[in-house]
């Protein structure tokens, strides 16, 4: 049987073997601390006095109890597994110390190597509870030995032993009987995720051609009739994508659990925002909407917009699709209000269908809906209402309902929200917002729409911009010459974005600081940029306003103490890290909110944009090339680098189905792609299709001539 320490432990992670040290803490101070006082307060009846090597003993302990509490709090991987078996065999040791120690009162704790081994076994699996019983085991022979009441009490200690031997091998068999049990559970749980996940890619792989195709007759037929009836297939498709993106989601949760970003939050303009949006929908049917926010709640609070904004477009949803006549209300009331946070009520009334009050607990179980006759009304998977509440308990609150049929429903949950400093009037979504003092800045980025773009936005506010396309040229540039800052893409073509960082800095002590731009949006790939030193990461499409806060934060850090950890990425960026990768695939091609601050570039440089566009096209044109021919010759292991140039450039020029698309690729490991290598080949190529000519007609928009810019030939 191969020894492994850890084969009983569902999560291996740092924080999960610092959960597990931390436990086995909280029951020795608990259970055993009270214990040996116990021991002391008998030896005090039976003597009338405690002598000061038991008192020694009793506070020797109580500190053994208490060095794990400090050994776990920043341990790393490796010496929280060291502690894991050193606690195993120290627990039984110091057992068998106190209790040759102090004789017949040791008696009354000697049931705590069967506690202690155990114990091991649950948390830990059989390995170390059989080592622990082997050190249990060896102690208690050698309190035989050694202690005269044990001699003279051999049955009593023959006693303690027996089940001190036997116990933990039956324990053992339902230990593993346990774990295979739960190993089983979870494969089955992933291969219903696995199977739900591919079975909705593959709806969803033709919609998207669908909708594509639709959108493009849309454009290109002038037919009332035919725009008419493209329009309803559009809607319709995107009800149905809306479901699928539901299955999608309840997957990834189920598998991963939901991962919360709270930042600032300008609350009263979000849900201004959003009732837009809403009150379209109720004019559609006939419907009012009223969107209530208490005037005594001050804007800005902290809290994960974006899965606020999920559960609210659920809720809405739902009220203004079970609602034929009447309204939707939505309010944000104060429950309690502190000094430093809100308690808040979130409430959806609505006038519509109502449901059976014995329906309402199973309302919030997946796939369950009120009645089939519903189903068919009113369509949906019977998912929205789950996820909503999952996300709700993810950030503290619980989802209820009151409803009455005929009389309509009441939705509602309640959180506990920081208050924070009101945001800036100019940029509401960027509470740090300011303009940096000018700065002489390296650029190196390797992909030249990405790099026009970022120089043109550095430029507009005053700054040196120096370019670099490779991290050869930009290792000897910063030999040369000196710079403030350093802005550094994360995949270059001849080498990585870390590696220059690390070679650059090998031997510096007056290192610029380096801010690193990436379309790679994971936990991962952020850990790994700030462990290599990176001062900030900027993720693509770059803003003026993200390179902007990004160098004000800076400028901040360079004011504040001089210590390493006085700059933290801010935590917008941290938000995008956290979002779930699965998203609705936009309609439109190009991204007109995009498009609008590039030609407000064009407007302060005439021609920007155009050949902006231009060399997008260029580029978008050989990354969809790259990615098709390593489709045809199962050359996948240059899918990563290329999604990720070809995410970056998409979502420069707002081609946000395309970056989507290379975003999906990018998360993909080599054996999905082979898998689902033939549907993803046909999404590129629609999708680059649906692009170029976009960019194409955008191109023409903004006064170019109609030559093209490059050529697709796709596989």
């Amino acid at each position: 049987m191969t020894f492994n320490f850890t084969e009983g432990i569902a999560d291996k992670s740092e924080q999960g073997l610092r959960e597990i040290l931390l436990s086995q803490a909280k029951i020795r101070f608990a259970v055993a601390v009270p214990v040996t006082l116990t021991d002391v307060v008998l030896y005090f009846v039976l003597h009338d006095a405690v002598p000061l090597w038991f008192l020694a003993l009793t506070v020797g302990y109580a500190l053994y109890a208490a060095i794990p509490f400090l050994l776990t709090r920043r341990a790393s991987v490796t010496r929280l597994q060291g502690l894991l078996i050193g606690s195993a065999i120290s627990d039984p040791l110091v057992l068998s110390i106190w209790i040759a120690l102090t004789g017949q009162f040791g008696s009354v704790i000697a049931g705590f190597y069967l506690f202690t081994t155990l114990g091991f076994g649950f948390r830990t699996g059989r390995s170390l509870m059989y080592l622990c019983q082997i050190v249990s085991v060896a102690g208690f022979t050698l309190v035989l030995t050694f202690t005269p009441y044990w001699q003279q009490h051999t049955v009593f200690w023959i006693a303690l032993l027996i089940p001190t031997i036997f116990v933990p091998f039956y324990a053992g068999t339902l230990i593993e009987r346990l774990r295979e049990a739960r190993e089983h559970a979870e494969r089955q749980s992933r291969a219903k995720s696995d199977l739900l996940a591919k079975v909705s890619h593959e709806l969803r792989t033709p919609l998207t051609g669908i909708m594509a195709t639709t959108e493009l007759l849309s454009i290109e037929n002038s037919d009332h009739a035919v725009r008419r009836r493209t329009d309803t297939i559009l809607s319709l498709s995107e009800t149905l994508l809306s479901e699928i993106n539901d299955l999608l989601d309840e997957a990834k949760y189920s598998s991963s659990g939901i991962h919360l970003s709270r930042t600032p939050i300008d609350l009263r303009q979000r849900i201004e925002s959003l009732s837009e949006t809403f009150g379209t929908m109720a004019n559609r049917k006939g419907l009012t909407f009223k969107a209530r926010i208490d005037p005594v709640l001050a804007s800005t609070v902290r809290l994960d917009g974006h899965h606020l904004d999920r559960i609210l477009l659920n809720l809405i949803g739902n009220a203004i699709k079970f609602t034929e006549t009447g309204g939707v209300e939505m309010s944000v009331e104060i429950v309690a209000q502190m000094p430093s946070s809100y308690r808040l009520r979130f409430a959806i009334t609505d006038t519509g269908i109502g449901i059976p009050e014995d329906f309402h607990q199973k309302l919030f179980q997946p796939f369950t809906q009120v009645d089939q006759g519903s189903t068919r009304r009113y369509g949906g998977t019977g998912l929205g209402l789950a996820l909503s509440r999952k996300i709700v308990e993810a950030m503290g609150g619980d989802l209820r309902v009151e409803s009455e049929i005929g009389k309509g429903s009441r939705f509602w949950f309640e959180l506990d929200l920081e208050r924070c400093a009101a945001l800036s009037v100019d940029s509401p979504a960027h509470p740090n917002e300011t303009r940096p003092a000018a700065m002489r800045i390296l650029v190196v980025e390797d992909n030249r729409t990405s790099s026009a773009l970022i120089r043109e936005l550095l430029l507009l506010d005053g700054h040196q911009v120096e370019v670099c396309d490779s991290g050869i040229a930009a290792l000897e540039r910063l030999t040369r010459d000196s710079f403030d800052v350093l802005l550094l893409d994360y995949n270059l073509g001849d080498m990585d974005g870390v590696q220059v960082l690390r070679t650059y800095r090998f031997g510096r002590v007056d290192a610029v600081p380096a801010l690193f731009l990436t379309a790679d949006a994971t936990a991962q790939t952020s850990a790994r940029l700030l462990e290599a030193g990176a001062a900030g990461i900027v993720y693509k499409p770059v803003t003026r306003s993200s390179l902007r806060d990004a160098l004000a934060r800076l400028s901040d850090r360079g004011t504040a103490a001089a210590s390493p950890t006085a700059f933290a990425p801010a935590a917008t960026e941290v938000a995008r890290l956290d979002r779930p990768v699965l998203r609705v695939v936009p309609v439109s091609a190009l991204d007109e909110d995009t498009l609008d601050e590039l030609r407000g570039l064009n407007a302060i440089n005439a021609g920007f944009l155009r050949k902006l566009l231009a060399q997008a096209e260029i580029d978008i044109t050989r990354a969809c090339q790259q990615l098709s021919d390593a489709f045809a010759n199962r050359s996948y292991a240059i899918v990563p680098n290329v999604a990720h140039a070809l995410k970056g450039v998409s979502a420069t020029v707002g081609a946000i189905r395309l970056a989507t698309l290379a975003g999906a690729l990018l998360q993909m490991s080599s054996d999905e792609l082979e898998a689902d290598g033939d549907h993803l080949a046909a999404d590129l190529r629609e999708c680059s299709r649906i692009t170029v000519v976009a960019l194409r007609q955008a191109i023409s928009d903004s006064g170019a001539s109609g030559t093209s810019a490059g050529t697709l030939h796709l596989n």
